[in-house]
């Protein structure tokens, strides 16, 4: 990493930054479910719970026992799950929780007669917050897709951050914002209060605390990428589950690795959305040409959406670099600007290229005619994707 590197330059938004964090990063679904069931199991005032699908599985019903317990306990349980995201979980399964004290909002419910935009915007955040102290910004949803063998689930490799501090009120924020959207199931309360003081310091790290998504939106997730992608001097490494990035971040990734940027992508073998995938490889053959070096993960599906960039900035979040995401989706990362969490970051990436295959540009041209023109047709519907 360059030894002068400040990462203020890197960090499009430098005085939105909060300082006095702490900041660990979870790698695994094993360290991330266990974290965050540990963390609930010890909420004493409230927990505040924000996830795109909520599944009424094995998982779902692990969580939901112990949000019950919780509330039992006369901790103020929130729980706001997004419309598309739940829809296979049935309505019985949230009442319940209701009838049993816990507080559920359902974002942008599926009604046939709504809209369209009201369909496609959704809430793809995965965040918990317990006590005012501790929050957690990453991909898993809790479904048993998601969760660990351990815990009978299918073992999606994902990320999640951890973070103490003043970050922790502006994840906290973002969640209330969307709660008074959101439609709400049995009566509705208001917020607990903040504690006394508001957060404490929690250690030295910067963290940018990121919801907006959109093109003009100066502060959104995207403008924090492209700013970064720009001032990279060294490496850039992203891991993203489905990476089809809009014009000015492709262009921008070209352009530092035309400028001697180690520039690294790991995308999934297996996915859940493949025309996601396939459109991607039609712009696999220009990106390797240029010298962007991308592979493919051979394990369980990936899930992860996280970069670091010159060890100086980092973000891992729910935001893949789509036009999903950038367009429709309320999404949350968190850009942690401190060495050793970038360490850490680059650390799993370098791991997880242990298990993946680099993808070649004879590759790319040896596909057969109808997958190339297969991928050029969904990549003109990337919008859609």
């Amino acid at each position: 990493m360059p030894l002068n590197a400040d990462w203020r330059d890197y960090c499009a938004d430098p005085e939105g930054a909060l300082g006095g964090n702490s900041a660990a990063l979870l790698t695994s679904g094993e360290d991330s479910f266990g974290e965050l069931l540990a963390a609930l199991r010890s909420a004493r005032r409230f927990a505040l719970l924000e996830f795109y699908a909520f599944a009424d599985d094995s998982v779902g019903r692990l969580f939901a026992a112990l949000l019950r317990e919780k509330a039992a306990q006369g901790v103020a349980v929130y729980l706001l799950y997004d419309g598309v995201g739940s829809v296979l979980t049935g309505r019985d399964f949230f009442d319940g929780l209701a009838a049993a004290g816990v507080r559920v909002a359902e974002f942008r419910p599926v009604i046939l007669w709504k809209p369209y935009r009201n369909w496609v915007k959704r809430d793809h955040r995965k965040l918990v917050c317990v006590d005012g102290e501790t929050a957690f910004v990453g991909g898993f949803n809790i479904t048993a897709n998601d969760a660990p063998e351990s815990l009978g689930g299918r073992g999606w490799k994902d990320m999640m951050a951890v973070v103490k501090g003043p970050a922790v009120a502006a994840v906290e924020k973002h969640f209330w914002e969307t709660w008074a959207e959101s439609a709400h199931a049995g009566p509705r309360r208001e917020p607990p209060p903040p504690p006394a003081a508001g957060p404490a310091c929690a250690g030295d790290k910067y963290v940018s605390v990121l919801s907006a998504s959109g093109i003009r939106k100066s502060h959104s997730i995207r403008c924090s990428y492209a700013h970064a992608i720009e001032r990279a001097r060294e490496r850039i490494y992203i891991t993203n589950a489905y990476f089809l990035p809009d014009r000015s971040v492709y262009r921008k990734l070209i352009a530092a690795a035309r400028r001697g940027v180690d520039v690294r992508i790991i995308g999934p073998g297996e996915t859940d959305h493949p025309y996601v995938r396939w459109a991607s490889w039609s712009r696999y053959g220009h990106m390797i040409k240029n010298g962007i070096r991308l592979y493919e993960w051979r394990g369980p599906m990936l899930h992860t959406k996280a970069a670091v960039i010159d060890g100086v900035w980092s973000s891992v979040g729910s935001h893949n670099l789509d036009h999903r995401s950038l367009h429709y989706n309320l999404e949350m990362n968190l850009n942690v600007h401190d060495r050793e969490f970038c360490g850490a970051v680059a650390r799993a990436f370098k791991d997880d290229m242990k298990n993946s295959a680099q993808i070649t540009l004879a590759e790319v041209k040896g596909r057969p005619l109808v997958s190339k023109a297969a991928s050029k047709l969904l990549y003109l519907f990337r919008s859609w994707l």
